[in-house]
């Protein structure tokens, strides 16, 4: 099947005729009072907020110029549409849709999404080139017609007259009018100078655009292959991130929100939900969208990570060199083995760093576990500033400058070169999962590579542009062979701690094992409306019983939690409204219970892994392991490891 689009597709070019300088809010290596803007690469860029700014102050100047259209007072937002009707008695509203303005029909407002989606213009150039200079400049005291005491400064540039070319991409949606596309057109020829120092000759340009072929779709050859039309299908995803993303979080205190390290399945979920309402008619629901979305066994939409691997709660590095081995640390170890066993035999236990022999501490994370060596896989975040602009005095808006902590879309590396300059940059790529119910892969993969195009918020403003690769997930592990690999290195250390002197413990009998939290979980306590952040033994016989509709009434205990708590809100795009604050348990935590019979146990755990715990689990709640692999990898582990290497 082939599928034409309707999204209206503008590349954008504009080139510099002075000097450019857009301000940065970071520090600078350059020693300016005033550094411009770059990549995490060193590429020079204009920001999408930047650009699409000024291309409305553009469209309200031309919208007044016109005196038939109301136009709201932009920037403060009680000031935007929807405006109360009463002020619009005596104003020309012929224009107007849902009590909005032309304008914020196009760019949107505090209630209304932008009809354009603007990316950054990267000037794409060799890193070697220099491509910045610096300008100086001073004040003049109008008395003395002379330089004003401790009034020089010294300005970031693009390289002046250097023709810079600046290109990226604005997609127009498939619901704007041509009176719309006329506004846009005439604003972007408006459009002479932007950044600072405009009035001091910074900042002129040219821009042209070029209207692009629409995009296809095509079902690509491995989507037959993907169908199960049995069972539910379990796809992976691979997100890598075109621009900067912002993840949500929570707002501490301030102007700046906190970043996920991490890309929550709620945010998939909701675009994936908002393209496929686009495709229906009167947005009216049909039978796939409530299987995927509504019903009670709905697609699961796992978190994107860094790495398939969540670091349990349990393990711990050196407090001075954290760290894998294959980092170039001094090693992460498990300690949940020796902690069950050394509370049995009343022993205090003390680990510490098998490289220095100094302090640990617990560490956390995400890891990736290839050829037998774990590599740990941080994301890098940026500190974006933004700031409104008065539309009358040309200057910034006081009281709205504000922060955006986003996770950047490129990691950066020193190159093997001899050259300095040179480095190695390479985008991104998150890692996730889905579980589509049966008969419907072949839709979500559709519109997850060929519609989904952003995630998260600012996307209108160059921000949480992603390309999503989908494929079929790999089996892991079989259940019962790390249930079993769990209990047979328990009963190792067990025994090692029977050798002891002065030492009283029984045998290790029954089977043990573990609940690992690979996302956060909204767990509910026994009562059934109160949160919780512990899985007590009753509440894991109730979930399995519930999730499973097998009643696991076999005896088991919980012998050890190791869990942390935290708060998780959001915002629901289909209501317009913000989601209920929820307790929720911390991603990592550990659970340990006990059982006389596993085999019983076997098929409900299994089920359970595969939908996971707790409430809101088609977003990515809830998600766990059974007996993580992790667990394994001790502190004599680590010491053999390291002796087979050297």
């Amino acid at each position: 099947m082939i599928k034409q689009t309707t999204n209206k597709h503008w590349k954008i070019t504009a080139t510099i005729d002075s000097a450019l300088c857009i301000g940065d809010s970071g520090s600078s290596d350059t020693g300016t009072d005033k550094a411009t803007v770059k990549t995490t690469d060193g590429k020079l860029y204009i920001p999408a907020s930047t650009l699409k700014g000024i291309w409305r102050h553009a469209c309200e100047a031309i919208a007044r110029g016109e005196k038939k259209h109301f136009v709201c007072n932009s920037p403060r937002a009680e000031n935007m549409c929807p405006r109360p009707k009463k002020e619009l008695v005596n104003e020309n509203t012929k224009a107007m849709q849902d009590n909005h303005c032309i304008i914020c029909q196009i760019f949107g407002s505090p209630k209304s999404e932008s009809k354009i989606f603007i990316s950054d213009l990267i000037h794409d150039t060799n890193l070697e080139i220099e491509t910045t200079a610096i300008r100086s400049g001073v004040t003049i005291n109008r008395n003395r017609r002379v330089a004003e005491d401790q009034r020089l400064y010294f300005t970031e540039t693009s390289i002046p007259n250097a023709g810079f070319k600046f290109s990226g991409d604005v997609l127009l949606s498939n619901n704007i009018t041509d009176k719309q596309i006329e506004f846009l057109t005439a604003g972007l020829k408006y459009v002479h100078a932007i950044g600072s120092g405009k009035t001091r000759g910074l900042g002129w340009l040219s821009i042209t655009t070029e209207t692009q072929s629409p995009d296809t779709e095509t079902q690509s050859s491995e989507t037959d292959s993907l169908q199960t039309s049995d069972d539910f299908t379990e796809l992976s995803l691979q997100v890598t991130l075109q621009s900067p993303i912002i993840t949500g979080g929570r707002k501490p205190s301030g102007q700046a929100v906190e970043a996920l390290n991490y890309i929550r399945g709620g945010l998939i979920r909701g675009a994936l939900a908002n393209e496929l309402l686009a495709d229906l008619e009167n947005n009216k629901l049909d039978a796939d969208f409530n299987k995927i979305f509504i019903e009670d066994d709905a697609a699961i939409f796992r978190n994107c990570t860094p790495a398939a691997n969540v670091l349990p709660a349990t393990a711990i590095s050196c407090k001075d060199t954290p760290g894998f081995i294959a980092d170039g640390k001094h090693g992460v170890f498990d300690t949940l083995m020796e902690r069950i066993v050394s509370e049995k035999a009343d022993w205090m236990y003390q680990p510490n760093c098998p490289e220095c022999c100094g302090r640990v501490e617990s560490h956390s994370g995400f890891y990736e576990d290839a050829t037998g060596s774990h590599k740990e896989r941080h994301l890098n975040t940026r500190l974006l500033t933004r700031v409104a602009i008065n539309r009358q005095r040309k200057v910034a808006e006081e009281g709205l400058l504000y922060h955006l902590t986003a996770i950047d879309p490129v990691i950066v590396k020193d190159g093997k070169a001899e050259s300095q300059n040179e480095k190695e940059s390479k985008p991104v790529v998150l890692h996730g999962s889905v579980r589509v119910p049966p008969g419907l892969v072949d839709k979500v993969v559709q519109t997850l590579e060929h519609k989904v195009m952003r995630l998260g918020g600012g996307s209108s403003r160059g921000l949480g542009h992603v390309s999503i690769a989908v494929g079929k997930k790999s089996s892991s592990e079989p259940l019962s062979e790390r249930i079993k690999n769990f209990n047979e290195a328990l009963s190792e250390v067990w025994q090692a701690y029977k050798c002891l002197s002065n030492t009283s413990i029984g045998e290790c009998d029954g089977s043990y094992f573990t609940v690992n939290l690979q996302s956060e979980a909204i767990l509910t306590a026994e009562n059934g409306w109160q949160r919780s952040m512990v899985l007590t033994e009753r509440m894991l016989q109730d979930i399995a019983a519930c999730n499973t509709e097998v009643a696991c009434n076999t005896e088991v205990a919980c012998v050890r939690s190791f869990a942390s708590y935290g708060y998780a809100g959001g915002w629901n795009a289909a209501w317009g409204l913000p989601k209920e604050t929820e307790l929720i348990t911390n991603i990592g935590s550990v659970f340990v219970f006990h059982t006389t019979d596993i085999d019983t146990w076997l098929p409900a755990l299994q089920k359970l892994e595969n939908t996971g715990i707790g409430n809101r689990r088609e977003e990515g709640f809830g998600q766990i392991t059974i007996c993580d692999p992790f667990h394994l990898h001790t502190r004599d582990t680590l010491n053999n490891n390291k002796e087979n290497t050297e």
